[in-house]
């Protein structure tokens, strides 16, 4: 415990003494590692929500967009941060592509009054102002619908396809669970995307996660992080075991995650995951719903992606919230050396993996070519057999 203060203690005070914290982002050598600027979505609750878009050179006018969705104290850079990326193998394959980063993430804001001083306060390691208290709720209830919104308005499709890692896939099950009918998202993919627990409490997370809010109160976690793109500190290996698996990923794929990808989760959605590391179900903020028991309401095509290192959302867990699922079409699809893939999967290692791009990424986007709409309508017509990884509906070992 006192090694984890001294740690904390030399992570704030080197931080502190590094000038223009945001200003080493926007400075980043690739447009691929800066903060979304390509566009804005507007919340009706009052954010900022900045996005970028990868277009397709030979864009597929039968494919709808993919919206990729990072996860919690994240931000979009995370699907980037790889030389040979998803966005870029997505386009390649005729999708265009938007991704967008939360609140509380890159440089969203909530407009108002305190826009002016937090954008000073980024260039520190303390916390912004009246920028704290937004929940995993508020994500469901006006960052997705604002998303949408905008790639509609950009593209003129009311329907997307939805790929999202760890929160960024977790929040779609409230989302169409909240919004039904939920046809707008027409095919969805969770990578390490759980609601439901295995095994709780889950200590070893719940400790982090009560810790990481309780700095938060006074200083961003994120921008405390950013210097270990340049050097590592004793004890990181327990901190990294949760992210990804080190023979996994590549040393500068670690940099640059610590330097361009961590953000601030905020004290309320840390709030709300309590009672799921400590139970096993996600709950609403006000603990009113029980997101996990009204799995059987989503219908939506679905396909989860889990990898066998994955301590965050391991196997058992995603085994569990998939057969809990009410889709007719899901597909699960497990990434490890028993399944005869080169290395055992972690978390991030889905996306950052050095051999994601060639094991991870085409079956994937080869799912989404078969649920495209247009697609699915073409293959009733000439009364072709449906391939067997579209209609599976039960784990694929």
């Amino acid at each position: 415990m006192h090694g984890c203060r001294r740690i904390v203690c030399a992570v704030t005070f080197f931080c502190a003494g590094v000038s223009g914290c945001a200003t080493m982002r926007r400075g980043a050598p690739s447009p691929d590692l800066r903060p979304c600027t390509d566009g804005y979505a507007y919340t009706k609750d009052g954010w900022r929500l900045g996005v970028r878009h990868y277009r397709s050179t030979r864009p597929d006018p039968d494919k709808l967009p993919v919206i990729l969705c990072h996860g919690l104290g994240l931000n979009a850079t995370f699907w980037t941060i790889t030389d040979q990326h998803l966005p870029a193998q997505l386009t390649a394959r005729g999708y265009d592509v938007y991704v967008f980063d939360i609140r509380g993430s890159g440089e969203n804001a909530r407009l108002g009054r305190h826009d002016r001083i937090n954008r000073l306060l980024r260039q520190t390691p303390l916390r912004e102002r009246g920028e704290r208290d937004w929940t995993i709720d508020d994500l469901v209830r006006y960052d997705v619908p604002a998303i949408l919104d905008y790639v509609q308005r950009e593209t003129g499709h009311e329907q997307v396809n939805w790929v999202g890692h760890s929160m960024g896939g977790m929040l779609v099950f409230p989302y169409v669970e909240l919004n039904q009918p939920a046809e707008r998202i027409a095919a969805f993919v969770g990578m390490g995307s759980t609601i439901i627990l295995a095994e709780t409490p889950q200590r070893d997370m719940l400790l982090a996660n009560r810790g990481l809010r309780a700095l938060s109160v006074f200083a961003s976690p994120g921008r405390l992080g950013r210097p270990l793109t340049y050097f590592r500190m004793p004890g990181m290996d327990q901190i990294d075991r949760f992210y990804y698996t080190r023979e996994n990923v590549d040393r500068l794929t670690v940099s640059r995650f610590y330097g361009y990808t961590l953000e601030d989760p905020g004290p309320g959605a840390f709030r709300q995951l309590d009672p799921y590391l400590q139970y096993g179900h996600m709950l609403s903020a006000d603990r009113s719903i029980d997101y996990a028991a009204r799995l059987g309401e989503v219908t939506t095509p679905t396909l989860l992606i889990a990898g066998d290192g994955d301590i965050i959302s391991d196997i058992p867990s995603t085994e569990l919230t998939f057969a809990a699922l009410g889709s007719p079409d899901k597909t699960l699809l497990k990434f490890g050396k028993k399944h005869g893939h080169v290395a055992d999967y972690g978390h991030c290692d889905l996306v950052w993996s050095r051999h994601a791009a060639r094991e991870v990424f085409p079956p994937l986007i080869d799912w989404l070519d078969r649920h495209q709409p247009t697609r699915s309508v073409r293959v009733r017509s000439t009364d072709q057999v449906p391939d067997p990884a579209r209609v599976s509906s039960s784990p694929q070992k």
